[in-house]
């Protein structure tokens, strides 16, 4: 959409990705004038999902996960009515069997057996879908130490690993970190 640009801004913002949107939104709030310039005819970044592999019913965004992570301080600063919306497809990987037909892992927010049974075709093994409960399980350790630190300054490893309570996180964050 073209609409009629001014001759002057308080500020500029190049990209109309989650970044971008925030940025102009705090700016805004505080009273300047901005202008949000965006190179495609839809928003930026991970702001939409796209049917990214036209032969499978999943709508994907390249970092949608992010959607998620949006900080409810951000929500509450900018008063803003958002909300996630979980979608039944949570990732999808193409792949190729033995035989070159294209296959696909399918990861789904709503049916826990069509997700084990994909990773069973894939894998041709019932533990990789165990190893992969395992790895949420890890996942989820390590995210209680970091996410409340995400709006604050870099903090050192030391004073990360000075947090770690628990075996699981220890072991996450051996694994990740």
């Amino acid at each position: 959409m073209t609409e009629k640009i001014g001759n002057h801004y308080d500020a500029v913002v190049i990209g109309s990705g989650h970044n971008g949107l925030i940025a102009a939104a705090y700016l805004g709030k505080a009273g300047k004038s901005v202008l949000v310039l965006e190179k495609n005819d839809t928003f930026g970044g991970a702001t939409a999902s796209q049917r990214v592999f036209p032969d499978y019913d999943a709508l994907l965004s390249r970092y949608s996960y992010l959607v998620s992570l949006l900080p409810k301080k951000l929500i509450d600063d900018l008063d803003l009515g958002f909300q996630t919306r979980r979608r039944t497809t949570a990732s999808f990987t193409p792949w190729l069997d033995s035989e070159s037909q294209q296959r696909g892992l399918v990861l789904s927010n709503v049916d826990e057996s069509l997700s084990r049974d994909s990773m069973l075709e894939m894998t041709g093994t019932h533990s990789a879908w165990d190893r992969y409960q395992e790895f949420l399980s890890l996942e989820s350790a390590i995210a209680k130490v970091i996410w409340p630190t995400m709006l604050q300054p870099l903090r050192t490893r030391a004073s990360f690993e000075a947090e770690l309570r628990t075996a699981a996180q220890r072991r996450a964050w051996r694994l990740f970190i």
